[in-house]
């Protein structure tokens, strides 16, 4: 059994290469193709950042993420996930960059939550990360576009989490009369 585990890893490394390899040249041919597909530049940097966080410390996937996420930044595609792997790489690494990338994040956010209520809780998770990301690089420096994110955030989830009303049935709280204070 050793034997057969000792022979499989090198394989599946090898064979997690190849695909890899095949995946990216895909990638780079469609976005060859199609060079106006901001979309596509969207996925194809979130794939990039994803497979270089996975182990593959190849630099063209770096090279290549980077250079689409410029070529996305100023498009009106909103994928923060791209904002958030790409500030990510930054971070440790050049932390203005990572404040800078995170900043244009929460703004991206926010601008299109101005523009859709109804988008608020699309792609919230992801930017809050981004704000708690932006909250720990910063120093001592409060980001306008972190209070009106906060204030967005504000508004929905905890506004509706303050107005739900939880009511304990009796089952769960059992008799309260064999309720006893505990004394320390």
């Amino acid at each position: 059994m050793g034997i057969l585990f000792n022979f499989a890893s090198p394989f599946l490394n090898l064979l997690k290469k190849l695909v890899n390899g095949l995946e990216f040249r895909k990638f780079k041919e469609a976005v060859h193709r199609n060079p106006q597909d901001h979309y596509l530049r969207a996925r194809f940097a979130k794939y990039c950042l994803k497979t270089y966080f996975q182990g593959s410390s190849s630099k063209v996937h770096v090279v290549e993420a980077v250079n689409q996420f410029e070529n996305i930044v100023h498009s009106e595609v909103l994928d923060l996930e791209v904002y958030y792997l790409m500030g990510k790489f930054y971070q440790g690494q050049d932390n203005a960059k990572a404040i800078e990338i995170y900043r244009k994040g929460i703004k991206r956010y926010n601008d299109f939550v101005s523009k859709s209520i109804e988008f608020r809780h699309d792609y919230v998770e992801t930017a809050f990360t981004m704000a708690l990301n932006l909250l720990a690089l910063e120093s001592n420096v409060a980001d306008p576009e972190l209070g009106k994110f906060f204030k967005n955030i504000r508004r929905t989830y905890l506004k509706n989490f303050l107005d739900s009303k939880v009511d304990f049935s009796q089952e769960i709280l059992g008799d309260p009369g064999k309720l006893r204070p505990s004394v320390n």
